[in-house]
């Protein structure tokens, strides 16, 4: 059953009690599953950080990153220990998603709250890291992720190009050997593009790639899904689905 230890309500303001850096969260909840990418159905625990550099126009999360609250790196901990968390970290059950909005906004503090949680309790869990690709994570935080879900952002978002398109960030997450691309595509002329601005100018590799359909309800993913599926057969690369929709079909609550 899904815990929710943060639920974002922007009437609500929490000030902060603990002690280590600040971090800006949108909600926070566990017991729950990742519902896309290269985890797609593994159980996880999300944090999800207010504020992003990006507003595409089918976010299924725009309404809850816009809202937060501050809270301390000891109140995060405190909280994940009062709800049993920590054991099924340390056994491997569960994994810790780090995600937004934008969540190397706040890279600094997401590295304190790491090596806090290292400190306090002995062991470093699973991180995995939701990230647009436009902005460059600093050496500590990248060789302390251990899955890198990123998800550049292509024309269907509605951003312009020079917003949501950085080459040179976009190389950089390719080199590491844990790190894959997830594009969410609405029709077939968007693999042109994954194609020419991606694999034609060699910033990632195809077997980084995971297709993904758009849609924020079940019967948008319907539309859309068939169409993911023979896009990703055609070219050979993976495809996922999105978990959180169909199953509950409330993306803000779940991923």
């Amino acid at each position: 059953m899904i815990l929710n230890l943060i639920k974002g309500n922007p009437t609500e303001k929490h000030v902060p009690n603990g002690t280590g850096a600040k971090i800006n969260i949108a909600e926070m909840f566990c017991n729950t599953v990742q519902g896309e990418g290269v985890h797609a159905g593994v159980p996880a625990t999300f944090i999800r950080l207010k504020d992003c550099t990006l507003a595409c126009n089918w976010c299924d999360t725009l309404e809850v990153w816009r809202h937060g609250n501050t809270y301390h790196v000891s109140e995060i901990l405190d909280m994940l220990k009062a709800n049993d968390m920590i054991d099924k970290y340390r056994n491997g059950r569960q994994h810790i998603v780090l995600t937004g909005g934008s969540p190397l906004l706040q890279q600094e503090a997401l590295i304190s709250l790491i090596n806090m949680f290292v400190i306090r309790f002995g062991f470093k869990p699973y991180f995995e890291v939701e990230n647009e690709t436009v902005l460059m994570p600093l050496p500590e935080l990248e060789f302390q992720v251990e899955c890198w879900n990123n998800s550049p952002k292509l024309a269907n978002s509605g951003m312009r190009e020079k917003l949501r398109y950085e080459p040179e960030v976009i190389h950089h997450m390719s080199k590491l050997n844990n790190s894959w691309f997830k594009f969410v595509v609405s029709c077939d002329e968007d693999w042109q593009e994954i194609q020419m601005f991606f694999l034609d100018r060699n910033l990632i590799s195809k077997d980084q790639i995971i297709l993904m359909p758009e849609g924020q309800t079940r019967e948008q993913l319907e539309l859309t899904r068939e169409m993911a599926v023979n896009m990703a057969v055609k070219h050979g690369v993976r495809f996922s689905d999105r978990m959180h929709v169909t199953v509950w079909e409330i993306g803000r609550a779940h991923v």
